[in-house]
């Protein structure tokens, strides 16, 4: 793969002239157009580990109803979210997934701007122990991503806007 990225040469056009070669020796630097192809490719190999995991029964995503499909992860841009169990075998199994990423492909995971949400069903001090167990700082609000609450409820009517229909009745 590093092959790919570091024998490229560009030609560059300043002022209608011709500029170059230039020959990259380093690979892709941020900004290149080539960067989130690379990223799709390598973020791969993570989701394939996670599914995996799924499949052999290691980690359980979570359903939106009953006959919706499993979710374990979402996958966005630069982020990730991940849904487990909420219980020390899985916290140990996502985290060992992560390492192993991290060995392979080189990327590391930012504690610092990573957060688990528990459900408001789990005991605090087991939501804390799972915290320090994974690392992250717990958040007991709901955040918002891209503008959007991460966190609906049972409300949705009230958060999409959606018209209330009146029958013929009222």
């Amino acid at each position: 793969m590093m092959m790919c990225v570091s024998s490229i040469t560009y030609l560059v056009l300043v002022n209608f002239d011709r500029v170059g070669p230039i020959v990259l020796v380093r690979g892709l630097c941020q900004g290149d157009p080539l960067s989130p192809y690379l990223f799709l490719l390598v973020v791969e190999g993570l989701s394939t580990l996670i599914h995996n995991a799924v499949n052999i029964g290691d980690i359980h995503g979570v359903q939106v109803c009953r006959c919706a499909p499993v979710m374990s992860r979402l996958l966005f841009a630069d982020n990730c979210f991940l849904f487990c169990r909420a219980n020390v075998f899985e916290a140990h199994r996502l985290l060992t997934i992560l390492k192993t990423y991290e060995a392979v492909f080189g990327q590391e995971m930012n504690l610092s701007k990573s957060e688990v949400l528990f459900s408001c069903n789990m005991s605090g001090p087991m939501q804390e122990d799972l915290a320090h167990i994974i690392g992250v700082q717990h958040v007991m609000d709901t955040r918002k991503y891209l503008g959007l609450p991460l966190m609906i409820g049972r409300d949705k009517r009230s958060f999409l806007l959606l018209p209330r229909v009146v029958s013929g009745n009222e």
